[in-house]
């Protein structure tokens, strides 16, 4: 493990832990996106789970007087898995607040001050995380360049967070939420046991105890990379599609069969429920774009007609 230069004497605001193995093109710009924050009271957890850990190391000395003794980097002799890494880089420092910056994902400047800002204003009431709006970035890596393909919004239509809405499937991504440390003892760590889905699993978790506040400001940028053939490079829920959906399954299965062994309904309901019903909104939402592209079809046809029948009065006096 590489200790920062200077120890902090008190616990800083925010604990930001990056994940990463073998991701050297990605892990820099993690860094330069957490480097770049206007925030300056944090520290920097990156778990190296298992990969090589000469790149990290030279991306730390690389950035060292930036840092600052705020970069601590934790090397996994061998990977632990996504969950293990998250928890190991959580338990590796002390803060009021945590955030998981994944490799691949990056923030615009203002993130952590506007969440933290968010989040102080909360104390004493049963908001205990927030995440802000996020917006979607297409790439692809081409040699040791990223290069942007499209940029779009990816969840600007969440104003609120419920835990009803939640069971029907994750309503956002790790780097856009924010929240405090103290949840971690309240609900539990990340399950390890889980290789895809770990973020949903604490969500739900989450929102049974406490509440998640909204900050409708695009300041979370969720990469994603489609078209990789690596799967160094993948996204997991491209790159795993069939284990994400092994183990949506097998969660909603679990909670379920505790709802009938205690005799009653709670989260494992909810979530079922909840699953088929994003699955209807989904299929309304698909026939009502379909109705709204058939009357603008309709409306293109009928303009022409309604005008030679309007220029046919016109010139026949009827």
């Amino acid at each position: 493990m590489s200790q920062p230069s200077v120890a902090p004497s008190v616990a800083p605001s925010v604990a930001v832990v990056t994940r990463t193995k073998d991701r050297a093109v990605l892990l820099r710009r993690a860094m330069e996106s957490v480097l770049s924050q206007t925030a300056t009271d944090w520290v920097h957890v990156v778990v190296n789970d298992g990969g090589d850990p000469g790149p990290v190391d030279r991306l730390a000395a690389a950035f060292a007087d930036r840092y600052a003794g705020r970069l601590r980097v934790v090397h996994n002799p061998r990977s632990l898995g996504m969950e293990a890494a998250s928890n190991v880089g959580l338990r590796a420092a002390d803060s009021r607040y945590v955030v998981i910056h994944d490799d691949d994902d990056s923030w615009e400047p203002e993130f952590l001050a506007a969440t933290t800002a968010y989040l102080d204003r909360q104390d004493g009431t049963s908001i205990a995380g927030v995440v802000t709006h996020s917006i979607r970035i297409d790439e692809r890596i081409v040699g040791d360049r990223v290069e942007i393909d499209r940029r779009s919004p990816y969840n600007d239509w969440v104003r609120s967070i419920t835990l009803f809405r939640m069971a029907g499937g994750n309503m956002f991504p790790p780097i856009s939420f924010l929240f405090r440390r103290s949840m971690l003892d309240e609900v539990g760590y990340y399950r390890e046991d889980l290789p895809v889905l770990g973020d949903w699993d604490f969500n739900l978790r989450f929102l049974a105890r406490r509440d998640i506040g909204v900050l409708p400001r695009p300041l979370a940028l969720y990469h994603h990379r489609p078209s990789s053939t690596d799967p160094a490079y993948a996204n997991s829920i491209f790159g795993a599609q069939d284990k994400h959906a092994l183990y949506d399954a097998l969660i909603r299965n679990e909670l379920m069969r505790r709802d009938l062994d205690a005799g009653k309904v709670g989260l494992g309901t909810l979530v079922n429920l909840g699953q088929h019903l994003s699955l209807l909104e989904l299929k309304l939402n698909a026939l009502f774009d379909a109705a709204r592209f058939s009357f603008r079809v309709l409306e293109a046809v009928l303009s022409p007609l309604r005008w030679a029948a309007r220029t046919w009065r016109r010139l026949t006096g009827r």
